[in-house]
C-alpha cells in the first residue's frame, strides 16, 4: 500500500453508500405516504357509504359523508381539507337505494423523511365505494 492512498477504500465506500442511500430513503417515503393517502381514501369512502346509507333522511346522509370522510383522514395524519369528496345518494332516498362516494387525495412526490412534504407535484390516490341504503331501517 502507497502511503498516499491510506484510507481510499473507505473514503469509496461512504461516497458510494451515499449514493445509493439517499435516493433509495426517499423512494421508500414517497412510498409510504402513497399507501397512507390510499389508505386513508379507502378507509373514507368504506366509513361515509356505510354511514350514509344507515341515515334516515337526505340531509342526514350528506351531513354523515362529510364527517365520515375527514374523520378517516385525520385518523390517517391526513388534511381532509385537502381532499376532493364527492358523492351521488338516491334523490328520494329509498330504501334498498344507491349511495356512491369518491374521494380522492393528492400526495406529494416531493418529501424527504425527517422535512415533510414540500410543495411540487402531487399524485392523485383515488377511491370509490358503492352501497346500499339499508333497506330495513325505519326512516320515521
Amino acid at each position: 500500500m502507497r502511503p498516499g492512498e491510506r484510507g481510499q477504500a473507505m473514503m469509496e465506500t461512504i461516497l458510494l453508500g451515499l449514493l445509493l442511500i439517499v435516493p433509495l430513503v426517499w423512494a421508500l417515503g414517497v412510498l409510504a405516504e402513497l399507501h397512507r393517502g390510499a389508505l386513508g381514501t379507502t378507509a373514507a369512502v368504506r366509513e361515509a357509504g356505510s354511514d350514509a346509507a344507515r341515515s334516515i333522511s337526505l340531509d342526514d346522509g350528506r351531513q354523515a359523508i362529510d364527517a365520515a370522510v375527514a374523520a378517516a383522514l385525520i385518523d390517517q395524519g391526513l388534511d381532509p381539507s385537502l381532499a376532493e369528496v364527492t358523492y351521488s345518494i338516491d334523490p328520494a332516498f329509498r330504501r334498498g337505494g344507491i349511495v356512491e362516494v369518491q374521494v380522492g387525495y393528492p400526495v406529494s412526490v416531493v418529501s424527504a423523511p425527517l422535512v415533510g412534504s414540500t410543495s411540487g407535484p402531487a399524485v392523485w390516490v383515488r377511491a370509490s365505494h358503492v352501497t346500499r341504503i339499508d333497506p330495513y331501517r325505519s326512516r320515521e
